[in-house]
């Protein structure tokens, strides 16, 4: 019978199944096989040193009203099992409550036989804990066998953390060489601007220049009109084109200084007041107060969030509901800016920051583009939320300013 309980075991916590439905399987098939009212299995939180009740297993009854929830490490029967590192074995004639063998358990209240194995090998996984109503003998065979049960319980555990955290590693590197792909990208596209702009620009001032000359000419052949408008049409978006190009140069022209995150805002929304009007926008802010500074060249920060509030703006076309927070997590000047406009396709999602690439006729497609640069250049954070059907929001998070740090910690003090 042992063999046969051991390979069961084997074949549970060898499976693919997530982890809590493997543990399951075992807590049914060892209650079940050895006839105890419960089985209980605790994983250890190595932070926090306590035992979290994971699954459980019998006498639904018996679960509900003696099976606690936590344990610190060196509470009960698992505290016990754990500080000797080796199963623990208690039974008495009928079950009692309070003190029993000098241990002190309310999960063990209205049980007569105990079973409290330590599930581990170098470290501490959790504890595997069995309880019945009536007095049990255990052979020393079965005995054994739940230590060795125990252990097989801490190889599958640590073979499930170790893939949980190759998994994340893993989604962290392809995180950060996609941040690289994008970063060669920008600094390509900075590069070129760099060398080119000043060579397209001039050119470029003239033709739009002598074409206007021309459009206002009385004498042209009405017939040419359509292609000289066509030429300061275009020459106009070309120029648009290079203003969104050069915002992609070396970061060395910012100016940073300490800047409230409230007052750039303030001026942002303010800057579209008129097209909030027009195109029947609510706003609803909702900002924090007496936040820290942050350190920011203002004008580069309201650019970023002038193309998002753009942004919002042409996605709620027939209207909507624009609204902005503004609040202090941590190390972080949290700032969220969320529309109604009905959210971004999916298949365009992982595209949206790319330089030129956009799906509206006459946009550029680097408001977003410029925006990332800004964020990224103020060692700033910028994540999107999007709720297909219902809007966006985007999420820009700025390092507070050493200056507000310190402020924060004086005021602090002075409470």
């Amino acid at each position: 019978m042992g063999y046969d309980i051991l390979v069961k075991v084997i074949e549970l916590t060898d499976s693919e199944e997530p982890l809590e439905k493997r543990l399951k399987g075992v807590a049914r098939l060892l209650s079940g096989s050895f006839a105890f009212d419960q089985c209980a299995i605790y994983l250890f939180d190595q932070d926090k040193k306590i035992l979290n009740l994971a699954v459980t297993a019998g006498d639904k009854r018996s679960a509900g009203g003696g099976c606690q929830k936590a344990y610190k490490e060196n509470e009960g029967f698992p505290g016990l099992a754990i500080k000797k590192g080796r199963p623990v074995f208690a039974s008495r004639s009928k079950p009692a409550k309070g003190l029993w063998q000098k241990v002190t358990d309310k999960g063990a209240n209205g049980f007569a036989t105990i079973v409290c194995c330590p599930i581990k090998d170098d470290l501490i996984y959790g504890v595997l804990y069995l309880k019945n109503k009536r007095e049990k003998t255990l052979s020393p065979i079965q005995k054994k066998l739940f230590s060795v049960i125990a252990l097989q319980l801490a190889t599958a555990i640590k073979n499930y953390e170790y893939i949980v955290n190759l998994t994340d590693a893993n989604t962290r590197m392809k995180d950060m060489q996609a941040r690289l792909v994008h970063a060669e990208k920008l600094l390509a596209l900075g590069e070129m601007a760099a060398t080119l702009a000043h060579e397209i620009r001039n050119p470029l001032m003239s033709i739009g220049g002598f074409a206007k000359r021309l459009h206002q000419q009385t004498i042209l052949d009405p017939s040419h009109v359509i292609y000289v408008e066509r030429i300061v049409k275009e020459v106009e978006r070309l120029e648009k084109l290079m203003d969104g190009i050069v915002h992609f140069s070396s970061k060395s022209g910012y100016e940073f200084l300490s800047e409230d995150i409230n007052k750039i805002m303030e001026e942002v929304i303010q800057f579209f007041e008129d097209d909030f009007r027009r195109n029947r926008i609510d706003v609803i802010k909702d900002f924090s107060l007496d936040m820290p500074m942050i350190e920011v060249d203002r004008q580069q920060v309201k650019l970023a969030f002038n193309n998002l509030m753009a942004n919002a703006i042409q996605a709620m076309g027939d209207g909507g509901t624009l609204t902005i927070k503004t609040k202090h997590k941590d190390k972080w000047i949290v700032t969220e800016v969320s529309d109604t406009g009905g959210g971004i396709a999916p298949e365009i999602m992982g595209n949206i920051f790319n330089p030129f690439y956009t799906t509206k006729e006459t946009g550029t497609g680097l408001g977003l583009a410029i925006t990332h640069s800004i964020i990224t250049n103020h060692k700033g954070i910028i994540e999107v939320n999007n709720n297909m059907g219902i809007g966006v929001t985007f999420t820009i998070k700025l390092p507070v300013a050493i200056t507000g740090k310190l402020l924060t910690v004086l005021k602090r003090r002075t409470l």
